[in-house]
């Protein structure tokens, strides 16, 4: 983008009545954010890591090395555009120790057919180093499944929903992980974790914690012939009357090639409520479960 049309994309976000924006702040998260995306339609991957914090430098390069993918070469290979702020109305910039954001409102066009874009929040987050902001990630919020979001973004006014947790900063950019390396065998995990919070690591690394929740997750660095370190640390946590505690994981080897199924070649499961503290599994890969499964 142009020093004149960044200007304009500024001038347009700083504009609303809505609430008086700190517009220095505003400004310099744009710019940020406008060096990052600029890196990445022209994929240029040096601008592309001066612009990216080193947090999500470290994570995207993990992912991708653990999917056997080219690394930085495969971080333009997504499947959608980064959004132009131009034309969105911002609702809020704020800062809390190392961590801001911005949140905007308006229809986030990512590619595709605009006259189906709906009406989303968009929340662009930023951690500061050396002296100066780095645009970190990006959420999306689509507005058909949040009616009172909604509500109070058309009403006007500041909305109340600003001063959530989920919408403040937390004010400390977490630890950079280290970096993996390429793995022997791909692999997924599904992890389930209902009535417990539940924080797992897996050859010494870190994912983060599961509260009453199931996802479907890469092993970062894969998993290996052999023993590997599963460490589970897990906290009850209240249940409703009549549901019970769950804990479950299953993992796979993936195989990297089309038509041919995951294997299983680990189970976990409880279901008795009685877990907490620190849970070694043993996760051993031999070559009977790799070619037969569980």
């Amino acid at each position: 983008m142009t020093s004149l049309r960044l200007l304009r994309a500024i001038l347009l976000l700083t504009a609303t009545p809505v609430v008086a924006q700190d517009a220095a702040l505003t400004a310099e998260l744009s710019r940020a954010y406008e060096g990052w995306r600029s890196a990445m339609i022209a994929q240029d991957a040096r601008a592309w890591a001066s612009a990216i914090t080193s947090y999500r430098q470290a994570v995207t390069r993990n992912l991708i090395v653990s999917q056997k993918k080219s690394f930085p070469g495969a971080v333009f290979e997504v499947p959608v555009q980064p959004p132009a702020l131009t034309g969105l109305r911002l609702l809020e910039a704020d800062a809390v120790g190392a961590t801001a954001h911005l949140l905007l409102f308006g229809k986030v066009d990512m590619g595709g057919d605009p006259a189906l874009i709906p009406e989303s929040v968009l929340m662009l987050k930023f951690f500061q180093e050396r002296g100066g902001w780095k645009f970190d990630s990006s959420k999306l919020l689509r507005l058909n499944d949040q009616p009172e979001i909604a509500r109070q973004i058309k009403e006007g006014g500041r909305p109340e929903f600003l001063d959530w947790p989920e919408f403040t900063p937390p004010g400390t950019p977490p630890a950079v992980p280290k970096l993996c390396d390429p793995p022997e065998f791909m692999a997924g995990c599904t992890f389930q974790s209902f009535g417990y919070e539940t924080k797992m690591r897996i050859n010494g690394h870190d994912y983060p914690a599961m509260t009453d929740h199931a996802e479907k997750l890469f092993v970062i660095g894969g998993l290996r012939s052999g023993p590997n370190e599963l460490v589970l640390e897990i906290k009850p946590v209240e249940v409703p009357p009549g549901e019970e505690r769950l804990l479950r994981l299953d993992f796979f080897v993936l195989t990297g090639r089309e038509g041919q199924a995951p294997v299983r070649v680990y189970h976990y499961e409880d279901r008795t409520g009685n877990l907490g503290g620190t849970l070694r599994l043993p996760l051993n890969l031999t070559a009977e479960i790799l070619s037969k499964g569980l």
